[in-house]
């Protein structure tokens, strides 16, 4: 009898089968059929001649080695695994900061296949079978494993699952051997894949496993000094240094700085803590860029450990990406709102409301956020609007003649659309990108508000897929796999955190940013999802932003933090601030914004805008 674990399912459901009753077609999965008497790992004989010799060692970019499937890689690929390979026999770490969209070939995301195959070249060449190590973002999970799978024929363990119990029989199947101890010197797999918060949460089993490779993906989530993961991964990297000697760390980010200093610091200190072990020192010199030459020293100091390439570097083919920000007006429903919470008139908010079910007041600037997407993510509201409406337009005769079916339509168009001025403009702009052809992605960060959009794609007959923190990881590639390859998909809908990073989308040239964030590159990590190698079609990219409101000015000023980054990764410029607002400018912020609509109180506009089609609204409003 064989245990088979079943493709896109848990250990809960494995079944026990008969050889006979399993056929190929049948069933995948890593290790589907559990069986034991597989030979011992074997350790590295790597020379100690290598440092001298690594060169010979390396790939011809122009005679690229013939990977599993017939798989080869591009010439700038090859590059990048030579240059990874290079920092192993240098016995450094290193950080791979290609640009986010360096990223399609075939099926193969870029950078992802870049790490695959460095691993396999050590795997192969140097006969490291391991262990190594791949953290990774839980939206990618199976995008990785697809990439072992199909590039290697290294042995890769996908440690992953939402109960602990069912990760513990994981182990007992895909990590041990039956006949042989239970230590890390006996393990079945040659890479262990994992996301962040399986990591943090199984690291007392994870943390003794002395790793010779370390890869983080997505390694800008290590920048909090202070933060659980960083925290293991030094305990990993400690571990591994100290029985194998040295261990390739390897960070993989296109954003290695979104803030400041710091936070790159933070992520050279992870790879070589002898050569950056103080961070006051480092800030001394290159906290305060004021100039060409700072600038230049800085590149000089961490050029050694990062590489970096942008998409025109590499593929001077690849579709032009347009992005047009347009101004959207508050309804007055919103607007009545939005001054409600900026003057705290808890009578206006209260009505019709118990305090439980109140919008909340604690944190202002949140709420006004919420206001300026859709007046019903604030708590009560969408009750209270109901039933106002309903008496207001049972009074006014709109229900008269009219079935209950045709007066909820009524209703739902009224409550979903036009209460919103955000809404109330996609609903003018999806019809033409449809009638267009376009394939559309639409980012928040609200996961509310895609529960909105999704409710309204419902309404309007909008073919949509969606991926957020509460979609489980086999459905996220699902979703991922119909939209990238059935015809009539349309809108894929997505939290700007879970589905900005990692994944890619490039069967989309319309990427919508409902509501900007703070940090300017987790929209950039988002528009790339689709504007990305691979992408055969221009890409428009549309920023919809309040007009006269505290959105408008966060974003203005989220727009400045692009300076640091450009000056230090990329071309040189200067930054004055890169910080969040301190808390008198956040007050001069919710002020500015809250009396340019105080002052307005002339509802022309907004009827016009509502009242305007979409290729007058895009002629008028566009910037």
């Amino acid at each position: 009898m064989y245990l088979v674990k079943w493709a896109g399912l848990g250990y809960e459901f494995c079944t026990w089968e008969t050889k006979d009753d399993i056929g190929s077609s049948d069933y995948a999965a890593t290790n589907a059929l559990v069986t034991a008497g597989e030979s011992k790992r074997k350790g590295s004989k790597q020379s100690k001649e290598a440092l001298m010799e690594f060169r010979d060692k390396l790939y011809d970019p122009t005679e690229p080695h013939p990977y599993k499937n017939g798989n080869k890689l591009r010439d700038y690929q090859v590059e990048g695994v030579n240059w990874l390979a290079s920092t192993f026999y240098k016995k450094q770490g290193c950080i791979l900061a290609d640009e986010m969209g360096l990223g399609k070939v075939s099926i193969f995301g870029s950078t992802t296949v870049q790490i695959v195959s460095y691993l396999e070249h050590l795997h192969r060449v140097e006969k490291i079978t391991g262990p190594f190590l791949v953290v990774v973002p839980l939206s990618t999970v199976e995008h990785w494993r697809r990439e072992f799978e199909g590039w290697t024929d290294m042995v890769t363990c996908v440690y992953h699952d939402r109960q602990r119990q069912w990760r513990d029989v994981l182990r007992e199947y895909e990590w041990y051997y039956e006949d042989k101890p239970r230590s890390p010197e006996f393990l079945k797999f040659s890479v262990l894949v994992t996301t962040y918060d399986t990591l943090i949460g199984d690291f007392d089993v994870i943390g003794q496993i002395p790793f010779r490779v370390a890869v983080v993906d997505e390694a800008h989530r290590l920048r909090n000094q202070k933060g659980k993961l960083l925290e293991c991964m030094k305990e990993i990297s400690a571990k591994g240094t100290i029985q194998h000697g040295y261990q390739s760390r390897v960070l993989m980010s296109g954003t290695p700085l979104q803030n400041d200093l710091s936070e790159l610091w933070t992520l050279l200190n992870f790879i070589e803590p002898f050569k950056f072990p103080d961070l006051d020192n480092f800030l001394y010199h290159y906290g305060n860029m004021r100039s060409r030459e700072q600038v230049e020293s800085l590149q000089a100091q961490i050029s050694p450990f990062m590489l970096r390439r942008v998409k025109e570097d590499v593929a001077k083919d690849i579709p032009a990406k347009e992005e047009t920000v347009i101004d959207v007006e508050l309804t007055s429903v919103q607007k009545q709102y939005y001054r409600a919470i900026f003057e705290r008139n808890h009578a206006f908010l209260n009505m019709g409301n118990s305090r439980v079910t109140a919008p909340k007041l604690m944190n202002i600037q949140m709420e006004l956020r919420k206001v300026c997407n859709h007046p019903c993510l604030l708590d009560g509201v969408e009750h209270r609007e109901q039933e106002r409406v309903f008496k207001e337009f049972l009074e006014e005769g709109k229900f008269d003649g009219k079935s209950p079916e045709e007066q909820q339509y009524i209703m739902n168009e009224h409550l979903q659309v036009q209460t919103s001025g955000k809404m109330v403009l996609l609903d003018k702009l999806l019809p033409k990108l449809r009638r267009e052809g376009h394939k559309i992605l639409i980012f928040s960060q609200m996961v509310k508000m895609l529960d909105l959009i999704s409710e309204y794609c419902e309404f309007r007959n909008f073919p949509h897929e969606r991926l957020d923190g509460r979609v489980r990881g086999a459905d996220r590639q699902k979703s991922i796999d119909r939209f990238n390859t059935e015809e009539n998909a349309f809108l894929f809908l997505l939290s700007t955190r879970a589905g900005g990073v990692g994944i890619n989308l490039t069967a989309a040239d319309v990427c919508i940013i409902f509501d900007s964030d703070w940090n300017p590159q987790n929209d950039v990590q988002a528009q790339a999802r689709c504007h990305r190698i691979g992408q055969t079609k221009d890409v428009r990219i549309y920023r919809l932003v309040t007009s006269r409101s505290f959105e408008e000015e966060m974003f203005d000023r989220a727009s400045k933090k692009l300076g640091l980054e450009q000056a230090v990764l990329g071309t040189f410029g200067q930054d004055e601030d890169d910080d969040k607002p301190t808390n008198k400018e956040m007050e001069q912020l919710l002020k500015k914004g809250a009396y340019a609509l105080l002052a307005d109180d002339n509802d022309e506009i907004v009827k016009q805008f509502c009242a305007d089609d979409i290729d007058t609204i895009l002629a008028k409003r566009t910037r």
